[in-house]
Parts: structure tokens; sequence; C-alpha cells
């Protein structure tokens, strides 16, 4: 007999260790009632889609093995032996979950010591988030429409939806807005601490960053414009700083979008580049979850004009659009 058919033999006589283990299913009578809770930031609220949520199942008996699994398509980002898992809160209206465990197979006999297996599928309701809102950066003493644009995008006070948001960017050197042929560029921003992550690239000091640094790695876009992405901050009552004393938090860098989550919001600045008779077009959007919450288009002309001894940095726009919702 060869090494092979040995190994097959013994795999039909002795199955897998792991299933044989497995307790046989517990009497459906004899199975735990379980209670199913929620908590966020350690307070007994509703599920709210896309927050990051603890759920627990308290299986009402001696139960061991305490499993609890989600319905398809949420992810688990921890878990503990006590029946909690946290996860992000899904856009369905419901939370389903199966929580499985072990316990005896007469709960009410003392000196039953038998093994046995149940489960159960429970669900919680899912409150419906509040998507964030485009909202205007009016800088005091400018023109209302500028080839200078910034607009913040903020998060809805209750029940924000904090699903990422996705910066886009269309740009061109002619005096119109960018047609689809254009170069799209894209950054995708996390609301959310929990999807933050690591980079090993180090950055470059945004502070004394030359030209090409701040381009190649904090700038979404340069060229015929640039544009950049900013965290915003928070005010003296905890709320999304929108008033532009103190908006700014800290930079965003496009090479590294996940570097740090945009909680309270973001701001976003497109300009034309500098240059002698530059002409220019722009269109920038930010999304989430594919709604779209801000657009702003500019096209138009820079130029150069010497004066006094010295030249004068001039831009006039000839078409604008701003959509804020």
């Amino acid at each position: 007999m060869t090494r092979a058919a040995v190994l097959l033999a013994l795999f039909l006589v002795f199955p897998a260790t792991a299933a044989a283990q497995d307790p046989p299913p517990c009497p459906p009578d004899k199975a735990f009632d379980v209670i199913l809770t929620s908590q966020e930031a350690g307070q007994d609220i509703p599920l709210v889609a896309t927050h990051e949520v603890d759920v627990t199942a308290e299986v009402r008996g001696n139960a061991s093995a305490i499993t609890v699994t989600p319905q398809d398509g949420v992810a688990v980002l921890g878990k503990n032996s006590s029946g909690t898992i946290a996860i992000f809160a899904p856009t369905t209206p419901n939370l389903t979950v199966t929580v499985s465990w072990r316990q005896s197979v007469d709960p009410e006999n003392p000196d039953e010591n038998g093994r046995c297996s149940a489960s159960r599928v429970l669900s919680l309701p899912v409150l419906a988030a509040n998507p964030a809102r485009g909202v205007p950066q009016l800088v005091r003493g400018a023109p209302r429409v500028s080839e200078y644009t910034t607009f913040a995008v903020a998060p809805a006070l209750k029940r924000p939806n904090l699903s990422p948001l996705e910066i886009t960017i269309r740009s061109t050197n002619r005096v119109r807005f960018p047609r689809a042929k254009e170069r799209l560029r894209t950054m995708i921003v996390p609301m959310r601490v929990g999807e933050q992550r690591r980079y090993k690239a180090h950055l470059p000091n945004l502070a004394y960053a030359t030209y090409a640094q701040k381009c190649g790695s904090w700038w979404i876009t340069c060229g015929p414009v640039n544009a950049s992405v900013a965290q915003l901050n928070v005010n003296d009552r905890g709320r999304p700083d929108l008033d532009g004393n103190n908006a700014i938090l800290r930079s965003l860098a496009f090479t590294q979008p996940a570097r740090w989550a945009a909680e309270y919001g973001l701001v976003v600045d497109a300009f034309p580049a500098a240059g002698k008779n530059r002409p220019f077009g722009f269109d920038v959007q930010v999304r989430q979850a594919g709604r779209l919450l801000a657009r702003a288009r500019r096209a138009g002309r820079c130029v150069d004009t010497p004066r006094n001894g010295g030249v004068v940095h001039s831009c006039k726009v000839v078409r604008s659009s701003t959509l804020l919702r």
C-alpha cells in the first residue's frame, strides 16, 4: 500500500479532531435564552449605521465558548471570549447575528455532565445615519466668487454618517470647466478613528516643504490648479469649527490619506497656480457613500502685470458654479 493510501485510510477511520470534539446539538427545549445588547463609547444606546459599536450576547445560563457572528458584509474589528464583538454598524435596517455556545445537556440536572452545542439567531434595529453636509468657508473681505475656492464638509450633529469622504478633482490649463477625459485625482479620507492607518514612508514637514515636496506628498493635485485637503477642527462647544477662526486642525497628505481620520470633517482648498498668463479650470467634488455633498467649479485666467516697479498677480473668473448640500 502506498503512503498516500495509508494516509487516506487513516483519515477515513479517524475524522478531524475538531469535528470529533464538537458536542451534539442541544435539545431545543433545553437551549438557553439569549439577550442581545449594544453600546457605543460605553453607553447603552441604539445602533446607528456606520458607527463603531460593541454588540454583546448574554447567554442566560452557564455557557462556554460563546461566539457571536454578524451577518455577511459586517467585519469584526475585535472580540472577546465573553460574547462581545466590535463592529461598524451596517446600513441595513437591522443587524442580524448568530450566537453559538456550549452548555450542559440538561441544565436542571446537576448530575448531568454531558455537553451540547446551541445557537440562536437574533437581530437589533439600526437607525439610519444622517449624511455630512457641505458648508461655505467665506474669507472676510474676499469677493464672493474668486479663483481661491474654500469649503468645508462637516458631519451632521445628530446620528452622523461616518462613512469615508471621497474627494475628487479634475483640472485643465484651458479657460473652461474640465471634461471627463481630464485626469481624475481621488483621495479617500476616513472619518472613523478605527480606520486610521500607519504608513512607513516619512512625510516632509509641510511648514518647510518646497513646492515639489508639497506636490509629491501633500497636495491632491498640482499644475494649472493646486488643491489641498485639511482636517477640520472643533470649537469650544465640541462641534465642527465652521466660522473659519480656527478651522484647520492639520493638513492631510494625499499620499497617506488614512493617516488621520477627519472625525469632525474636512476643508478643501483649490486655487490656480502662479504664472504669467495662466489659464485654468477645475472641478472639485466631495462624496460620501455615493452622495454628492459639495462641488465647486471655476474657470478663468491669471496674469502678471508690471506695476510701480513690481509685478501684480491677478486672476479673473469667467465661469463659476458651487453646490453645497
